[in-house]
C-alpha cells in the first residue's frame, strides 16, 4: 500500500494549493491580461504548463487516502464528519463575510445581492459569488458519507470499484460537457452529479491506500525527478479527462517519495495546513474585487508570488478566528 505520512500528505496539500493558484490564474481564461515572456507555440508558457494542474483530484484522492487510514484505525464516524464538514463550512463563512463585505464596498451592484442569493451561497448550493467554490458541498457530502463509501470500496474489491466509479466519471464528464447549461440552472440534478462525478477520484485516494506497489527497493531520487517531469509535458501535450485518470495517481504517489529540502520540505507543509482558507481565498483576489491589481503586475512570476503570499497572509487570520470560534463547541462536543 500507499505509505503516507501525515507530513509527507501536508506537504502535497502545500504543492496542490500552489497548482490550484497557477492553475487558475494561468489556465488560458485570462491570457490577455498579462505579459508572456516565454511560449510554446501559440500557447504562453504559464497556460501549457497549467494544464499540469489538476487539483481538484489531487484533493479528493488525498482525501480518500486520509479517510481510509481513519477507517483502518476505527476512528471513521459519521459524527466526527459533520463536525468536520461543520470546521469546513466555519472557514467558509469567515471567508464570505470578509470579501463579501469587501464586494459590498467595491462592486455594491453585485453583493451581497438578493438574500436568496446569500442564503444559496452559505450553504454551498449556487455559489454565484465565487464559482472555484463549486466542489465545497459534493467535497462535504463525501466526507460525511466516508465511512459507508468505504465499506462499499471493500465489499466491491479495489478493481472493481475503480472500473465502476470511472465509468461514472466519464458518464457525468459528458452530460456536463452536452447538458451544462442545463445543469447549471438545475442544481438538484447537477449537485448530485457533482458527488458522483467526485467519486472517482476520492475512490483511488482508498485504493491507493489498500493497494500494495511493487516496490521492492527504494526509487532513487534522480528518478522520481524524473518520473515527474516526464508526467508534466505529457499531460501538457494530451490534457483530456481520461489522461488525467491516469496522471494524478501517478504524481501523488512519485510526490510522496520525493525528499524535499528541509527549507522547502517546511514551507510546503505550511501551505498544506494553510490549504483549505487559501483555496476559499484566492480567486477573490485573482477574479472577482482585485483583478486588474493582481494581473497589472504584468508578468505571470510576479503575479503568481502575489497572490500565493497574499492568500497565505489572509488565510492566518482567517484560520485564527475559525479556531477561537469552533473550540468551544468542539471542547463540549468531547465532554458530552
Amino acid at each position: 500500500m500507499l505509505n503516507l505520512s501525515r507530513d509527507n500528505s501536508t506537504v502535497i496539500k502545500g504543492i496542490v494549493i500552489l497548482m490550484m493558484i497557477f492553475y487558475h490564474l494561468f489556465n488560458g481564461a485570462h491570457m490577455w491580461l498579462y505579459t508572456s515572456l516565454a511560449h510554446i507555440g501559440d500557447v504562453s508558457l504559464a497556460t501549457w504548463l497549467a494544464s499540469a494542474c489538476w487539483p481538484v483530484s489531487f484533493f479528493m484522492i488525498l482525501s480518500g487516502y486520509g479517510l481510509a487510514c481513519k477507517y483502518e484505525q476505527g476512528t471513521l464516524e459519521p459524527k466526527g464528519q459533520l463536525a468536520r464538514a461543520a470546521r469546513l463550512y466555519l472557514h467558509y463563512w469567515i471567508v464570505l463575510a470578509i470579501f463579501v463585505t469587501l464586494g459590498w464596498a467595491i462592486v455594491p451592484a453585485e453583493y451581497p445581492g438578493s438574500i436568496q442569493a446569500l442564503v444559496l451561497n452559505m450553504l454551498g448550493w449556487n455559489v454565484s459569488y465565487n464559482a472555484e467554490m463549486w466542489f465545497l458541498l459534493p467535497y462535504s457530502v463525501l466526507s460525511v458519507l466516508s465511512l459507508y463509501i468505504i465499506g462499499c470500496i471493500k465489499r466491491v474489491g479495489n478493481l472493481a470499484s475503480v472500473i465502476i466509479t470511472t465509468a461514472i466519471f466519464l458518464c457525468t464528464s459528458f452530460l456536463v460537457s452536452r447538458y451544462g447549461t442545463f445543469l447549471y440552472g438545475h442544481m438538484v440534478a447537477y449537485q448530485p452529479l457533482l458527488c458522483l462525478h467526485l467519486l472517482q477520484a476520492f475512490t483511488m485516494g482508498v485504493v491507493l491506500r489498500r493497494t500494495s506497489l511493487p516496490l521492492n527497493r527504494p526509487i532513487p531520487q534522480w528518478g522520481i525527478v524524473g518520473a515527474i517531469a516526464i508526467l508534466v509535458v505529457a499531460i501538457c501535450l494530451k490534457p483530456n479527462s481520461i489522461t488525467y485518470l491516469i496522471y494524478v495517481p501517478l504524481m501523488v504517489i512519485l510526490l510522496g517519495h520525493v525528499k524535499w529540502p528541509r527549507w522547502l520540505r517546511a514551507m510546503f507543509i505550511e501551505l498544506g495546513r494553510k490549504s483549505m482558507p487559501m483555496w476559499m481565498i484566492h480567486t477573490w483576489l485573482a477574479y472577482y474585487l482585485f483583478q486588474s491589481q493582481v494581473y497589472g503586475l504584468r508578468y505571470a512570476p510576479l503575479i503568481f508570488v502575489a497572490v500565493a503570499v497574499a492568500s497565505y497572509l489572509l488565510s492566518v487570520p482567517v484560520m485564527w478566528l475559525a479556531e477561537r470560534i469552533y473550540r468551544p463547541f468542539s471542547s463540549r462536543s468531547q465532554l458530552s
